[in-house]
């Protein structure tokens, strides 16, 4: 697992491997800089962002063995706040929270290929290859974009899903059956979407009272996982035929950003509390396995 965060003078990332019966051992790290607050895989490639308030960079890394090994960079001009990160089809897509940027680069890191800057007041947060679409989430304009992918890139116009004013979209997450999850920041629901964009659930991300900015989400079979950031909980939900079925709300760090779930572990990436919590879900239940100390914990990938 690599294990990335916001830069202080410590090694902002991080490698370690799983244990058989989980835990982890730390194997290695290295300090980027610039916040590397995100990163993606794709093939034999690991790609991480720069998230900067005055510029935005991608930089690649072979693996190398057990660790890292840096071979490349791109800086986008006039893009700022890079947070988000994802790999398919070839290609890489990207979202600059801050100018409000989407974009497409190439593996090799040579060129921007596609950018997407909507009208109005954008904050560009999550890109995800969804149901065969590019989803694009915009929390300033609480709307989600989805584009046609034609070799890799957007292709014609965006069908748009318009959420209630306010809501800050923050993550789309494709379900089965043809469904698409929202987790929205502002308001603190999540809400589920058909293929023709009507909106057929919502329900909040919390149960816990006060105030909540989900973050990070993620799916384990027919299972939703929530990061709540206020409660600092994360929330599973089963999906039925009939919707969303709450299963229970555990204990985590604090201000839990990003969530990643590999086989039975869930890797849970706190903020503001430093640490990445390490969790196996049996089936009904977390169960808290290790904490791995990480300043500024920010994502959790997958090396193999």
């Amino acid at each position: 697992m690599l294990f990335s965060g916001y830069s202080g003078p410590r090694e902002d990332l991080v490698w370690a491997r799983v244990g058989p019966e989980g835990g982890l051992r730390v194997m290695g790290g290295l300090r980027q800089g610039g916040n590397p607050s995100f990163a993606c895989r794709l093939g034999d490639a690991v790609y991480t962002v720069s998230e900067r308030p005055d510029g935005a960079e991608v930089t690649s890394y072979a693996l190398a063995g057990d660790g890292l090994e840096r071979t490349g960079s791109l800086a986008l001009p006039g893009m700022r706040g890079l947070c988000h990160l994802a790999a398919a089809q070839g290609k890489l897509y990207g979202s600059c929270y801050e100018s409000g940027h989407f974009f497409a680069l190439d593996a090799g890191l040579s060129r921007v290929l596609w950018t997407f800057l909507p009208p109005g007041t954008p904050r560009a947060h999550w890109t995800q290859e969804a149901q065969g679409r590019l989803c694009l989430a915009d929390l300033g304009n609480s709307r989600v974009y989805r584009f046609a992918l034609e070799d890799g890139l957007p292709s014609g116009e965006s069908q748009t899903l318009s959420l209630p004013a306010g809501s800050g979209p923050r993550q789309p997450l494709a379900l089965d059956g043809g469904l698409l999850a929202v987790v929205c920041e502002l308001d603190g629901m999540l809400r589920f979407y058909r293929e023709d964009a009507a909106c057929v659930f919502e329900l909040p991300a919390s149960q816990t009272p006060g105030p909540n900015a989900p973050g990070g989400a993620c799916r384990m079979g027919d299972v939703l996982l929530v990061g709540n950031r206020g409660p600092d909980t994360v929330s599973a939900l089963r999906m039925t035929p009939q919707g969303p079925q709450r299963l229970g709300e555990w204990p985590t760090g604090h201000w839990p950003r990003h969530l990643a779930c590999v086989g039975e572990w869930v890797f849970v990436a706190c903020d503001r509390g430093g640490e990445v919590w390490q969790y196996r879900w049996d089936g009904a239940a977390l169960k808290r396995l290790a904490v791995l100390p990480l300043p500024g914990a920010a994502c959790s990938l997958m090396l193999d």
